[in-house]
């Protein structure tokens, strides 16, 4: 026997299926208009915060000069070698030629790699040809920054006066300790997006320019 389905069934079971059409359709596209307008900026934001990232911009080293206008002390460029260990991708020649050129032994290196898998310096205040040959190998996970090391013209004939400074080029005896606040000068700063290799993509904001340090002459003559 045949169920009877009157016309008002028919249309209150349409009612029925349409309304809960348009209730899905309208939780949808309130899940949608949430996470696209409401929290989209956010999560940008807060993506876009966990790559940007303050770089220092090194100021140069003063000069300490004789009262003759030799110089005494200065800051040359000298690149800085570092690497994320868990990028780094080597096969045991470019290991070794890496090795070779940061003038230690493979085993070293390799210790060197395994002490943080998120930093570490290779070799710092190296020569431009050595950075040059370093980048060259083309190694993922291999980065350089920018720094000076100090050169001491007259070496070791003004040294007890000149003192000297250690590897982050701070003072550490006679006028480099003396004058430290001087010669160092200011560091600038720049915002800056990194992407997960922690290269730098792209400036944001306005950069701080370095001031570099003041130049201290001496009332010695060094000859």
């Amino acid at each position: 026997m045949y169920k009877q389905y009157t016309p008002s069934l028919i249309l209150s079971r349409l009612r029925l299926i349409v309304g809960v059409f348009l209730v899905t359709s309208l939780v949808v596209i309130l899940r949608l208009f949430y996470w696209q307008i409401i929290a989209g900026q956010s999560l940008a934001a807060l993506a876009a915060s966990q790559h940007q990232a303050q770089v220092e911009i090194p100021a140069s080293r003063g000069r300490i000069i004789d009262r003759n206008g030799l110089i005494l002390a200065a800051s040359v460029p000298a690149p800085s070698l570092w690497a994320i260990p868990k990028d780094f991708d080597a096969d045991k020649n470019q290991r070794r030629a890496l090795a070779k050129w940061l003038a230690m032994t493979p085993k070293e290196l390799d210790a060197r790699l395994d002490d943080n898998p998120n930093f570490v310096w290779l070799r710092r205040q190296v020569d431009e040809p050595v950075a040059r040959e370093v980048l060259a190998l083309g190694l993922k996970g291999i980065h350089q920054v920018r720094e000076y090391k100090r050169k001491y013209p007259e070496g070791e004939a003004a040294a007890h006066v000149v003192g000297f400074t250690n590897v982050e080029d701070r003072g550490q005896e006679g006028i480099e300790l003396a004058f430290q606040k001087d010669l160092a000068g200011r560091d600038g700063t720049r915002r800056v997006i990194k992407d997960r290799l922690g290269r730098v993509v792209e400036d944001i904001g306005d950069s701080v320019m370095p001031v570099d340090g003041r130049d201290i002459e001496l009332s010695i003559d060094s000859k």
